[in-house]
This record gives C-alpha cells, structure tokens and sequence, in this order.
C-alpha cells in the first residue's frame, strides 16, 4: 500500500469525526448519557492522566514491556524461519541487542514497581494505624 494512499484513509476518517461532532455538536456520551464536547473530553482526560499514581504508571510499563519482548522474540523466530542466504544476520543481531536492552529496562521497571507497591502498603498501614 502506497503512503499516500493511508494518507488519503487517515485523512477521510479524520473529516468524517469532525463532520460528526460538528451535526451533533459533541464527540461522544459519558457513562451517565451527559453529551461532552471534544474540549471537555480533552479537560476530563487531562485530569484522569494527572490523576494515575506512579504503582499504575510502572503497572503499565511492565505490560507495555511484555508486548515489546514478545514481539522481539516473535521478529526473532519469523526472521530465523523466513532467513534466505544468511542475508539477514544483522537482524538477528539487532532483535538480541534489543531483547536484552528490553529485559534489563523490565528488571529496572519490575524493581520500582515492587518498591512502589511496597511503600503503598505501609501507607495504607499507617493510615489504618492513625484510624484506631
């Protein structure tokens, strides 16, 4: 497929949401049928992602790491499997360099995740502690 041609589709979708919004005159319904505008979507937004603590933010980076590795490794096996003439040995190389940078980022991540878990449950430990 050609780039102008996924230009083109990213470009008709883009005009028809607007022409949507623009009849209707909001972007979408909240759970309670309230009407919100593409500006209050936006705000509220704004103020859920300033709202995720860091336990969440390491939480995600950890599932967000697992789809990398498994998509090195998935590179590695396709790529081990499809190699014609050992043309492609520079990719294998460069899917073992980054499974390892990968891995050793999981490590970093998995470490601030069980500190952060760690001290969210002595809080939650003092906080019971100054209830009683």
């Amino acid at each position: 497929m050609k780039w102008y041609i996924i230009l083109i589709i990213i470009s008709l979708l883009i005009i028809s949401v607007r022409a949507r919004i623009k009849k209707r005159g909001y972007l979408m319904k909240d759970k309670q049928g309230k009407e919100v505008t593409p500006k209050e979507f936006m705000k509220r937004w704004k103020d859920g992602v300033e709202g995720i603590t860091a336990l969440q933010q390491a939480k995600m980076q950890i599932m967000g790491i697992w789809i990398t590795i498994t998509g090195i490794i998935a590179g590695m096996v396709v790529n081990a499997l499809v190699r014609m003439e050992d043309v492609w040995w520079w990719v294998e190389i460069i899917l073992v360099g980054s499974l390892i940078l990968t891995l050793v980022q999981f490590l970093g991540t998995w470490q601030k995740y069980i500190k952060y878990k760690m001290s969210e449950e002595i809080m939650k430990n003092l906080n019971k502690g100054k209830e009683k």
